[in-house]
């Protein structure tokens, strides 16, 4: 008799573990490109949600033999534009280095201004010297006095 009841418990077990697809097989799946629906439909909700400069990043959270794996899918417009690890941004500079190239930005644009001003003196004179006519030759005849 159970002998007989072994058999269906261990074909029910086979076709069960055989449904089961690991999560990072299934992450490896979303590709750029895809829209949020399709990222949805083959992964579920996401662990997290955030939206950050325009984009939304959605984070997962989850384990595979044991091990924890976070991934993260970025949309812009609606389309996923990153797919991977969770990116963190770079902090290499400190607050004295971002000084220093912001001063210097802020210099090359006051130098721009600066240009731009003298460009429109100079063609704002020289309007007003061909709006006198003054760009042009003219012809002053010379008379004799007459006695």
């Amino acid at each position: 008799m159970l002998r007989y009841l072994a058999i269906p418990v261990v074909i029910i077990g086979l076709l069960t573990t055989a449904c089961q697809t690991s999560m990072l097989k299934q992450f490896g799946e979303v590709k750029p490109g895809m829209e949020k629906d399709d990222v949805l439909d083959l992964m579920g909700s996401p662990s997290r949600t955030q939206r950050f400069h325009g984009k939304d990043r959605w984070t997962y959270v989850f384990y595979d033999d044991r091990i924890r794996f976070e991934k993260e899918v970025q949309f812009f417009n609606g389309n996923a534009i990153y797919v991977g690890d969770i990116s963190q941004p770079e902090v290499t500079k400190t607050a004295m280095a971002v000084d220093a190239i912001n001063e210097q930005k802020n210099k090359e644009i006051d130098e721009q201004i600066a240009k731009e001003v003298e460009q429109h003196r100079k063609e704002y004179s020289d309007y007003e010297a061909k709006a006198r006519g003054e760009d042009k030759v003219r012809y002053v005849p010379e008379f004799e006095s007459i006695r």
